[in-house]
């Protein structure tokens, strides 16, 4: 498996593969001690708590239809910033995991903001 960073290659790939095998799994994350991994493919995206400077939940409506009926349905996705800049939209397997996924990312990261960040030129801000 490679271990790919989302912002820099700080760590060494001998002492991400055991913090990644002991990490806690929650749904398409793995809460290692210091660093957060996601799977993209065959890859393993990682990035340390302290490059995080945001992360909030992107919902999205998608319509769909069911036999003779339509609807929509809710999308979750979680964005990891940095610098002002979003790192990654990771789309969740499951979308009730989405506070719980939230909650321990404030814990492990509190001194990143949780929120979206605000419309400064009046368009989409995500």
């Amino acid at each position: 498996m490679k271990f790919c960073p989302l912002k820099t290659a700080a760590a060494e790939p001998s002492t991400l593969a055991p913090e990644y095998r002991a990490a806690k799994k929650m749904d398409v994350f793995r809460m290692g001690e210091r660093h957060l991994f996601f799977r993209r493919k065959m890859r393993v995206c990682y990035i340390a708590y302290a490059e995080i400077d945001r992360f909030f939940r992107r919902v999205l409506q998608v319509p769909i239809r069911v036999s003779c009926c339509g609807g929509e349905m809710g999308v979750e996705h979680i964005v990891l910033s940095s610098g002002g800049e979003e790192l990654a939209v990771i789309l969740l397997a499951d979308p009730r995991m989405a506070p719980p996924v939230m909650e321990e990312l404030k814990a492990r990261a509190p001194h990143a903001a949780s929120v979206k960040p605000p419309v400064e030129d009046g368009g989409e801000n995500g």
